[in-house]
């Protein structure tokens, strides 16, 4: 008996066997319309149901599932995926159980029941990318908020003005860094370059990066106070990130006599597998009801 896990993401369709490691790995690039996904997903489900006798699949999604309409709410990149009850069509065209949760959902199972923060009961689970996103774990469970945007850290205002996923972003760095040199430049570029230390503007926009995801941080832990804070994300994987934010936080807790608390940071563990591993314990949990 298999567990198939399919992650939909903004780029990219990943889709494994999970037991609970992951099996039979699967990856395409991200359908344009509902009809191509659909397709896909059939030609996809259909080599698995060949090969495994399923139990079930269980799906990491962008935007907000609602388990009782069975329709994926909220918005992504992936606009079709809005326009149908999602469940619903699976469930009555593979007559199989169905589960689907938020991807930042998703990942932050996997690391909190298998990954770098196995073993708490408390975790924020932050994701920086293009913007800043995450999940929130308390008690043992995920929290998604009374209006399902429990997670949704990026939208802080940090400087009274911005938001946390524009000053705490990489790729937004290096959008204002590149329009700055008038030429093209990646977060990973200007962070480079902002080690180096010959060019200034480098060295000042990595400061301010690191600045604000310290500052987001910092607020996140006295708001919520969570036994660690996992970051994700690419950017996350950079030699001396951490070491940067850490410097920062520091200097943060200067500015007051009254922090006792330093935030615990730990580096996300699953990268890329995060969801389909989250999806799958999404599903191991779902079956046990």
């Amino acid at each position: 008996m298999s567990l198939l896990v399919i992650d939909i993401g903004g780029s990219s369709v990943k889709s494994a066997i999970f037991q609970p490691e992951l099996q039979d790995f699967k990856k395409f690039t991200s359908p344009s319309t509902l009809e191509e996904m659909k397709a896909n997903m059939h030609q996809l489900i259909s080599y698995y149901q060949d090969k495994y006798q399923l139990t079930g699949i269980s799906f990491s999604v962008p935007g907000i599932p609602d388990q009782e309409s069975g329709y994926v709410k909220g918005a992504s990149s992936l606009h079709y995926i809005h326009e149908f009850n999602f469940k619903e069509y699976f469930k009555t065209k593979y007559q199989l159980p169905i589960f689907f949760e938020n991807d930042a959902n998703c990942a932050c199972k996997a690391e909190v029941f298998m990954g770098s923060a196995k073993g708490v009961d408390s975790a924020l689970f932050v994701v920086i990318g293009t913007g800043i996103g995450g999940a929130i774990f308390l008690d043992g469970e995920i929290q998604p908020g009374f209006h399902n945007f429990g997670g949704e850290f990026g939208m802080m205002l940090i400087d009274g003005r911005h938001e946390w996923s524009e000053l705490g972003s990489a790729v937004h760095m290096a959008r204002k860094f590149s329009q700055l040199k008038q030429k093209e430049y990646t977060g990973e570029q200007v962070i480079q370059l902002g080690e180096q230390g010959e060019d200034l503007e480098a060295v000042k926009a990595c400061e301010s990066l690191y600045h604000y995801l310290a500052l987001g941080l910092y607020n996140l832990q006295y708001v919520i106070d969570p036994a660690c804070i996992i970051l994700s994300g690419g950017i996350t994987q950079h030699p001396q990130l951490l070491a940067n934010i850490e410097r920062k936080l520091a200097e943060i807790m200067n500015y007051g006599q009254r922090c006792p608390v330093k935030p615990k940071l730990v580096k996300a563990q699953f990268g890329n597998d995060a969801n389909l591993i989250g999806a799958g314990l999404v599903a191991t949990q779902g079956l046990k009801k």
